[in-house]
Protein backbone atom coordinates (compact mmCIF):
# COMPACT_ATOMS: atom_id res chain seq x y z
CA UNK A 1 0.00 0.00 0.00
CA UNK A 2 2.30 3.12 -1.38
CA UNK A 3 0.42 5.69 0.31
CA UNK A 4 0.94 3.88 3.87
CA UNK A 5 4.80 3.55 2.34
CA UNK A 6 4.67 7.39 2.23
CA UNK A 7 2.64 8.02 5.92
CA UNK A 8 5.28 5.64 7.31
CA UNK A 9 8.75 7.63 5.32
CA UNK A 10 9.29 4.34 4.10
CA UNK A 11 8.53 4.84 0.20
CA UNK A 12 11.93 4.27 -2.08
CA UNK A 13 11.60 8.06 -2.92
CA UNK A 14 12.06 9.36 0.89
CA UNK A 15 15.43 7.35 1.51
CA UNK A 16 17.28 8.65 -1.08
CA UNK A 17 19.34 11.29 -0.08
CA UNK A 18 21.61 11.87 -2.94
CA UNK A 19 20.50 13.06 -6.51
CA UNK A 20 20.66 11.49 -9.74
CA UNK A 21 24.31 12.28 -10.06
CA UNK A 22 24.98 10.99 -7.04
CA UNK A 23 25.37 14.40 -5.24
CA UNK A 24 24.19 14.82 -1.61
CA UNK A 25 20.74 16.48 -1.43
CA UNK A 26 20.08 19.87 0.56
CA UNK A 27 18.43 18.82 3.69
CA UNK A 28 15.92 21.93 3.77
CA UNK A 29 15.51 20.57 0.38
CA UNK A 30 15.18 16.88 1.20
CA UNK A 31 12.49 18.38 3.92
CA UNK A 32 10.49 20.37 1.51
CA UNK A 33 9.81 17.60 -0.74
CA UNK A 34 9.17 15.38 1.95
CA UNK A 35 6.40 17.37 3.16
CA UNK A 36 4.48 18.07 -0.03
CA UNK A 37 5.05 14.22 -0.63
CA UNK A 38 3.36 13.80 3.01
CA UNK A 39 0.46 16.49 2.42
CA UNK A 40 -0.23 14.81 -1.12
CA UNK A 41 -0.44 11.21 0.26
CA UNK A 42 -2.53 12.91 3.40
CA UNK A 43 -5.00 14.52 0.60
CA UNK A 44 -5.90 11.23 -0.68
CA UNK A 45 -6.63 9.26 1.95
CA UNK A 46 -9.20 11.62 2.69
CA UNK A 47 -10.16 11.34 -1.21
CA UNK A 48 -10.81 7.86 -0.49
CA UNK A 49 -12.54 8.00 2.93
CA UNK A 50 -14.93 10.28 0.20
CA UNK A 51 -15.25 7.65 -2.52
CA UNK A 52 -15.85 4.86 -0.30
CA UNK A 53 -17.72 6.37 2.71
CA UNK A 54 -18.45 3.94 5.51
CA UNK A 55 -16.55 1.39 3.35
CA UNK A 56 -13.48 2.83 4.17
CA UNK A 57 -13.91 2.23 7.99
CA UNK A 58 -11.53 -0.79 8.10
CA UNK A 59 -8.90 1.24 5.79
CA UNK A 60 -9.35 4.22 8.36
CA UNK A 61 -7.87 1.89 11.24
CA UNK A 62 -4.79 1.28 9.52
CA UNK A 63 -4.08 5.23 8.68
CA UNK A 64 -5.90 6.87 12.18
CA UNK A 65 -2.61 6.44 13.91
CA UNK A 66 -0.04 7.24 11.20
CA UNK A 67 -1.95 10.36 10.65
CA UNK A 68 -1.78 11.44 14.45
CA UNK A 69 1.64 10.61 14.48
CA UNK A 70 2.73 13.70 12.21
CA UNK A 71 0.51 15.88 15.36
CA UNK A 72 3.12 15.29 17.78
CA UNK A 73 4.14 18.61 19.49
CA UNK A 74 8.06 16.97 17.93
CA UNK A 75 6.62 17.76 14.46
CA UNK A 76 6.85 20.58 11.87
CA UNK A 77 4.07 22.92 12.13
CA UNK A 78 3.10 21.97 8.15
CA UNK A 79 2.57 18.35 9.26
CA UNK A 80 0.95 19.02 12.28
CA UNK A 81 -1.27 21.01 10.14
CA UNK A 82 -1.98 18.67 7.52
CA UNK A 83 -2.90 15.63 9.92
CA UNK A 84 -5.34 18.12 11.85
CA UNK A 85 -6.68 18.73 8.22
CA UNK A 86 -6.35 15.17 6.52
CA UNK A 87 -8.52 14.09 9.38
CA UNK A 88 -11.18 16.85 9.18
CA UNK A 89 -11.85 15.96 5.28
CA UNK A 90 -12.23 12.26 6.52
CA UNK A 91 -14.74 13.79 9.20
CA UNK A 92 -16.47 15.26 6.71
CA UNK A 93 -16.31 12.39 3.87
CA UNK A 94 -17.18 9.54 6.91
CA UNK A 95 -20.56 11.38 7.74
CA UNK A 96 -22.34 9.33 10.74
CA UNK A 97 -19.55 6.31 10.21
CA UNK A 98 -17.07 9.27 12.39
CA UNK A 99 -19.22 8.12 15.25
CA UNK A 100 -17.19 5.50 16.10
CA UNK A 101 -13.79 8.05 16.04
CA UNK A 102 -15.74 11.03 17.88
CA UNK A 103 -13.56 11.04 21.37
CA UNK A 104 -10.03 10.91 19.91
CA UNK A 105 -10.87 13.32 17.32
CA UNK A 106 -13.03 15.49 19.51
CA UNK A 107 -9.69 15.23 21.26
CA UNK A 108 -7.47 16.35 18.84
CA UNK A 109 -9.74 19.31 17.15
CA UNK A 110 -9.93 21.07 20.58
CA UNK A 111 -6.23 20.88 21.28
CA UNK A 112 -5.66 22.19 17.67
CA UNK A 113 -7.82 25.23 18.64
CA UNK A 114 -5.60 25.94 21.05
CA UNK A 115 -2.44 25.84 18.92
CA UNK A 116 -0.11 29.24 18.23
CA UNK A 117 -0.45 28.39 14.36
CA UNK A 118 -3.05 29.63 12.31
CA UNK A 119 -3.62 26.91 10.08
CA UNK A 120 -3.50 23.99 12.44
CA UNK A 121 -6.59 26.60 14.44
CA UNK A 122 -8.37 26.72 10.82
CA UNK A 123 -8.16 23.19 10.22
CA UNK A 124 -9.28 22.33 14.02
CA UNK A 125 -12.01 25.03 13.61
CA UNK A 126 -13.23 23.35 10.68
CA UNK A 127 -13.14 19.69 11.94
CA UNK A 128 -14.88 20.10 15.09
CA UNK A 129 -17.54 21.36 13.41
CA UNK A 130 -17.90 18.54 11.35
CA UNK A 131 -17.56 16.44 13.80
CA UNK A 132 -20.68 17.55 15.65
CA UNK A 133 -22.38 17.61 12.66
CA UNK A 134 -21.78 14.07 11.68
CA UNK A 135 -21.57 12.31 14.88
CA UNK A 136 -24.26 10.64 16.14
CA UNK A 137 -22.84 11.53 19.68
CA UNK A 138 -24.70 14.28 21.41
CA UNK A 139 -22.17 16.66 22.21
CA UNK A 140 -24.72 19.42 23.31
CA UNK A 141 -22.59 19.28 26.90
CA UNK A 142 -19.33 20.48 24.98
CA UNK A 143 -20.80 23.83 23.07
CA UNK A 144 -19.61 25.97 25.55
CA UNK A 145 -16.40 24.81 25.71
CA UNK A 146 -16.28 24.90 21.97
CA UNK A 147 -17.74 27.87 22.05
CA UNK A 148 -14.87 29.42 24.33
CA UNK A 149 -12.53 27.83 21.69
CA UNK A 150 -14.24 29.32 18.76
CA UNK A 151 -14.02 32.89 20.12
CA UNK A 152 -10.35 33.82 19.75
CA UNK A 153 -10.32 32.53 16.23
CA UNK A 154 -13.44 35.10 15.19
CA UNK A 155 -11.35 37.91 16.55
CA UNK A 156 -8.08 36.94 14.57
CA UNK A 157 -7.12 38.43 11.29
CA UNK A 158 -8.47 36.17 9.08
CA UNK A 159 -5.15 34.71 9.07
CA UNK A 160 -5.41 30.76 7.11
CA UNK A 161 -9.29 31.37 6.70
CA UNK A 162 -9.84 30.44 10.71
CA UNK A 163 -12.56 33.51 11.07
CA UNK A 164 -14.63 32.24 8.58
CA UNK A 165 -14.12 28.24 9.58
CA UNK A 166 -15.16 29.22 12.92
CA UNK A 167 -17.89 31.03 11.91
CA UNK A 168 -18.88 27.58 9.98
CA UNK A 169 -18.33 25.42 12.86
CA UNK A 170 -20.44 27.89 14.86
CA UNK A 171 -23.28 27.92 12.36
CA UNK A 172 -22.99 23.50 12.25
CA UNK A 173 -23.41 23.15 16.26
CA UNK A 174 -26.77 25.80 15.68
CA UNK A 175 -27.77 23.53 13.04
CA UNK A 176 -27.33 20.52 15.11
CA UNK A 177 -28.91 21.39 18.35
CA UNK A 178 -30.25 24.99 18.43
CA UNK A 179 -31.41 24.44 22.26
CA UNK A 180 -28.21 24.01 23.15
CA UNK A 181 -27.20 27.69 21.95
CA UNK A 182 -27.61 30.89 24.02
CA UNK A 183 -28.72 32.41 20.78
CA UNK A 184 -29.35 35.69 22.35
CA UNK A 185 -25.99 35.74 23.27
CA UNK A 186 -24.03 34.45 20.47
CA UNK A 187 -26.20 35.61 17.22
CA UNK A 188 -24.98 39.41 18.06
CA UNK A 189 -21.07 38.32 17.72
CA UNK A 190 -21.60 35.90 15.13
CA UNK A 191 -23.47 37.99 12.80
CA UNK A 192 -20.83 40.79 13.11
CA UNK A 193 -18.11 38.53 11.29
CA UNK A 194 -20.95 37.90 8.69
CA UNK A 195 -20.45 37.30 5.57
CA UNK A 196 -17.56 35.67 5.43
CA UNK A 197 -14.33 37.26 3.82
CA UNK A 198 -12.90 34.57 2.06
CA UNK A 199 -13.76 30.80 2.35
CA UNK A 200 -16.70 30.65 0.87
CA UNK A 201 -17.14 27.09 1.21
CA UNK A 202 -18.74 27.53 4.50
CA UNK A 203 -21.04 29.57 2.63
CA UNK A 204 -23.09 26.96 2.48
CA UNK A 205 -23.40 25.92 5.72
CA UNK A 206 -24.10 29.71 7.49
CA UNK A 207 -26.75 30.79 4.97
CA UNK A 208 -28.54 27.48 5.16
CA UNK A 209 -28.28 27.27 9.02
CA UNK A 210 -29.78 31.54 9.12
CA UNK A 211 -32.59 30.57 6.54
CA UNK A 212 -33.38 27.39 8.94
CA UNK A 213 -33.55 30.16 12.31
CA UNK A 214 -35.57 32.53 10.14
CA UNK A 215 -37.77 29.52 9.85
CA UNK A 216 -37.73 27.87 13.39
CA UNK A 217 -36.47 30.31 15.75
CA UNK A 218 -38.29 33.93 14.36
CA UNK A 219 -38.61 35.23 17.69
CA UNK A 220 -34.69 34.99 18.93
CA UNK A 221 -33.49 36.48 15.65
CA UNK A 222 -36.11 39.16 15.27
CA UNK A 223 -34.06 41.95 17.35
CA UNK A 224 -31.50 41.11 14.50
CA UNK A 225 -33.20 41.37 11.67
CA UNK A 226 -31.78 44.79 9.97
CA UNK A 227 -28.28 43.56 10.36
CA UNK A 228 -29.35 40.01 8.93
CA UNK A 229 -31.09 42.28 6.26
CA UNK A 230 -27.09 43.83 5.29
CA UNK A 231 -25.47 40.52 5.61
CA UNK A 232 -27.95 38.95 2.91
CA UNK A 233 -27.65 42.15 0.56
CA UNK A 234 -24.14 41.87 0.46
CA UNK A 235 -23.60 38.15 0.04
CA UNK A 236 -26.45 38.25 -2.86
CA UNK A 237 -24.14 41.13 -4.51
CA UNK A 238 -20.94 38.91 -3.88
CA UNK A 239 -21.01 36.67 -7.05
CA UNK A 240 -18.12 34.46 -5.25
CA UNK A 241 -21.14 33.75 -2.58
CA UNK A 242 -21.97 30.45 -2.52
CA UNK A 243 -25.82 29.49 -1.06
CA UNK A 244 -28.16 26.04 -1.62
CA UNK A 245 -30.37 26.77 -3.98
CA UNK A 246 -33.31 26.76 -1.44
CA UNK A 247 -31.09 29.17 0.90
CA UNK A 248 -30.97 31.18 -2.28
CA UNK A 249 -34.54 31.12 -2.96
CA UNK A 250 -35.66 31.65 0.91
CA UNK A 251 -33.36 34.59 1.13
CA UNK A 252 -34.22 36.41 -2.20
CA UNK A 253 -37.85 36.09 -1.07
CA UNK A 254 -37.31 38.16 2.18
Amino acid sequence: MHLKEILEKKALCQLEEVDEVGEPLDTDELAEYDSLLIGAAADCVAEIADVLGSDFLPIFDVFLDLILGYYKPSNAVSERSTAIGCLSEITNNLDAAITKYTNVLFSLFMDGLASKDAEVRSNAAYGVGVLVEHSTEDASSHYTGILKALYPLLESSNESNQADNACGAIARLIRKNPTAVPLSQLLPVWLKYLPLKSDHQEDLVIYDTLSFLLQNYLDEVKPFREILANIFRAALSNEETLMSEEARAYITSL
